[in-house]
Parts: C-alpha cells; structure tokens; sequence
C-alpha cells in the first residue's frame, strides 16, 4: 500500500485555498471555472476507473447520456423549451466538443496518462492564439500580460505530468494534440452562443444529446453490443455523468459570462486537484518538480486573474468617455 504523505496533502489544500480565496476577492467570475475544474477532475478520476470495464464510445455515450437524460427532467419539471433558431451554432458546439472528447479518449488509452493530459491541456495556448489574431484582425490591445500568465501556467502543467513521447507514439500524439485546438475551437462558440442569449442549459442540453447519440452509435459500430453495467462498474458511470454535468454547466457560465483569457489560463487549476485525487484516491507520489509545477500553476492564476480585474474599471472608463 502506497503511504499518502501528510505534508504534501496539507501543501495542495492550503495553497488551492489561498488560490480560490484571491479569484473570489478580485474576480467572482473566475470561480466558475474552478468549479468546473474541480468537477472535471473528478469525472476524470471517474473514466479512469470506469475505463476498465467500459470502451472509449462507451465512456462518452454514459457522460453524455447522464446530462441528457437529468437536464431532460429539469426541462419538462420546469416547463421550458428547447426551441431555438441556433441549431448551426449548437451543431458546430456539439460537434467540436465530442469529437475533441472522443479523440482525447483515444490518445489516452495510446498514451502515458500524464501525456494525454499535457496533450488536452494545449487548449488554453490555441484558445490565447485565437483571441490575439482576433484582435490583430479587428485592431483591438492584446492582453499579453494574460497571454504570459497562459503560458506560464502551461509550463506548471508540464512539471506536474512530466510528458513523455516513446518511439512509435507519434500520431496518438499528433491526435492528442488536436484534440485540443477542437477544444479550444468549441469553447469560442460557446461564447458566441452566449453572446446570442442562449441560456447555459441549454447549450449543455444539446452537446450532451449529440454526445449520447454519438457515443452510442460509435460503439455500436465499433463493438455491436454494449458492455454488461453491473453494480460494481454503475459507480465509475453515474460518477462521471454527474461530474460532467455539473462540471458543463459551470464551464458554460464561466466560458459564456468571463473574460476568454482568463478562464483558459484558469483551466490549468484542473491539474492541480487532480494531483490532489491522484494522491487521495490512487496513492500518486508528490515530487518536489510537480509541488513546483502547482506553485507556477497557482501563480498563472492569480497574476491572470489580477490583471482581468485591473483592466475593467480601465475599459469601463474608456466606455463613459
């Protein structure tokens, strides 16, 4: 039995304390995706445990199907409809975000999981490349100080997962990798769906139809019959549906509501509760270069988060003038 070092514990809680503490003091915004951090960590540990039993269509078509399903109760309890003139807008949502899921799956299962992870983790890097060209293209002040903290923050990720690429491993890698820009490439559009008033849930509501229509047709295809659900494999499904709707849903509000700089360089934040669940839950050793690794993490964060809110008293102002 692998022993969990007490110190090493007490140093991720407090530090992530502090951490959460200071994004609520300058920029409530940002908890969102903390909470959605947190969330997504979780249902990671959960499709890690699952991922024994369950193949990888499988493992989308049960984290989607949990968030249709439950998000299709409150629908119908609450008497809301999910009419909508923005069916281009949800397709290329839905279409980006569950192919770049699906193939990040993929790398993981041909990669080392702390390869796969740096890999998915290229998103907030394509997403800060995006705004800059963005903003070239309509003339408008690169945040480069948030684009800094960005990079920076990528660099803490790499201490902490510490990628590796062996011979052979090429173009799982190369998959990996796109997997992120798809990612990066669907969150813009949920900020575009936002700026057009479309309401969270519903945003989550179809990704997670298409997902489940996706994922189920996918292992069909791939396998003909699902995969026996029995009680010792249910836990690690309804673990994941749930975080991954939870963790959507407060994804959506921070990638639709906050500044697109500062919630990718937020993401990172991931990292480091998933050190903390890698250290709970599967006796992962705390090195002092992953320690560090979250130290840059944190700092990312909280610089990021700093400048976000010293620039809008400075843009509101600009407004009235």
């Amino acid at each position: 039995m692998v022993e969990r070092p007490k110190g090493a514990l007490c140093f991720i809680l407090l530090t992530h304390a502090h951490y959460c503490l200071i994004c609520w003091i300058f920029f409530m915004q940002s908890l969102w995706m903390l909470l959605a951090s947190l969330l997504f960590s979780l249902m990671a540990a959960c499709a890690k445990w699952g991922a024994a039993d369950f193949g990888i269509f499988e493992l989308v078509f049960y984290r989607s199907g949990f968030g249709f399903l439950s998000l299709f109760i409150w629908i119908l309890w609450q008497g809301r409809s999910v009419k909508t003139p923005l069916w281009g807008s949800h397709l290329k949502r839905s279409f980006l975000g569950t192919f770049a899921l699906t193939i990040w799956f993929y790398a993981l299962s041909h990669l080392p999981l702390g390869t796969g992870m740096t890999l998915n983790y290229t998103s907030p890097l394509y997403t800060a490349l995006i705004v800059v060209l963005l903003a070239w293209r309509h003339q408008e002040k690169v945040q480069w100080g948030i684009v800094g903290a960005i990079v920076l923050g990528f660099f803490g990720v790499m201490q902490v997962l510490r990628p590796e690429i062996h011979a052979g491993q090429e173009m799982p890698a190369l998959i990996g990798l796109s997997s992120g820009f798809l990612s990066a490439l669907a969150y813009y559009q949920i900020k575009e769906l936002s700026s057009m008033h479309e309401p969270e849930w519903r945003i989550v509501f179809y990704f997670s139809l298409f997902g489940t229509v996706w994922g189920l047709c996918g292992h069909l295809l791939e396998a003909g019959s699902m995969t026996p659900v029995t009680w010792e494999n249910v836990p690690a499904l309804i673990g994941m549906g749930a975080t991954a709707t939870g963790a959507q849903l407060a994804m959506t509000r921070a990638w639709g509501a906050g500044n697109l700089l500062l919630t990718s360089c937020l993401q990172f934040s991931a990292i480091i509760f998933a050190a903390l669940f890698g250290l709970l839950f599967f006796g992962e050793p705390m090195t002092l270069q992953v320690a560090f690794g979250i130290v840059i993490i944190l700092v990312a964060g909280i610089t990021s988060t700093m400048l976000t809110k010293k620039r809008k008293p400075v843009a509101a102002s600009g407004a009235k003038a």
